[in-house]
């Protein structure tokens, strides 16, 4: 898990769902939004991808452990919202982070 300093709080992360700018990918969709500040993370699993809180929970952290492997290479000022689609429960590890970092590279967040 991001320690608190870089996961976005209740507020902030209703400001990135209405004025970020939203990118798509096969498995993700991810909304991002310019600031001054450290770059900040959150992840949202919807009830239609896992019925349950459990495989909900496990998908969240997969994707949180997978960003915090790509903090080092990821560039200050982005905060981001990570939204996971129907279908990327079913994939492994190792290509939940390539597609991960396949998004990140699109958006430009990757140095």
């Amino acid at each position: 898990m991001l320690p608190k300093l870089k996961r976005i709080n209740t507020i902030l992360f209703g400001n990135i769902m209405e004025k970020g700018q939203s990118f798509h990918s096969p498995f993700f969709i991810v909304r991002v939004i310019k600031t001054p500040y450290l770059s900040r993370f959150a992840v949202s699993v919807p009830k239609r991808v896992a019925k349950t809180a459990v495989l909900r929970n496990k998908i969240k952290k997969r994707v949180y452990s997978i960003v915090k492997k790509m903090e080092l290479r990821v560039k200050q000022g982005f905060n981001t919202v990570i939204i996971v689609k129907v279908g990327s429960e079913k994939l492994p590890f190792s290509d939940l982070f390539i597609e991960i970092e396949k998004i990140f590279v699109k958006i430009g967040i990757l140095k």
